[in-house]
């Protein structure tokens, strides 16, 4: 579908988000690469890894050691060229991991990402501080959310 002068309308960024992280579940390296831009970046702070181009992002993605479990992209919101995806994904062992990716894009691909990851559970409160909302005031949390 195209917009006036034959350009195709420009793409929510946070759909172009969504749709990578769905293309990476499904080792789609084909419709991934389609929605990064030739010359995207992506950081990693945790690691510190910082991969430059598309073909580093879609080699890292490729070669990442197999199997590496189950993607889910819990929620992908965004405004204007700004998407953010709420990423979850379980290892084979069970093993939970939450990520947080902000992409920028140019209304038709990602250009610019950073990725947050954690493992869930790995970490513990500090000292006088709950480990944990009561159960209830968690769900209520999340259902607002």
């Amino acid at each position: 579908m195209t917009g006036e002068g034959g350009t195709a309308p420009p793409v929510s960024a946070a759909d172009l988000v969504r749709r990578l992280y769905e293309s990476y579940q499904r080792r789609d390296w084909e419709s991934a690469a389609r929605l990064l831009h030739p010359e995207s970046f992506l950081a990693m702070p945790s690691t510190g890894e910082e991969l430059a181009g598309r073909e580093a992002i879609l080699r890292f993605q490729r070669e990442y050691p197999e199997p590496w479990g189950t993607l889910s992209v819990k929620r992908a919101v965004g405004e204007g060229p700004i998407g953010v995806a709420e990423v979850e994904v379980v290892d084979p062992a069970g093993r939970r991991y939450a990520m947080a990716a902000f992409w920028q894009s140019d209304g038709e691909r990602l250009l610019r990402g950073v990725e947050y990851w954690v493992t869930v559970g790995a970490e513990r409160p500090p000292p006088g501080r709950s480990p944990a909302y009561p159960a209830e005031a968690m769900r209520s949390r999340t259902d607002r959310a």
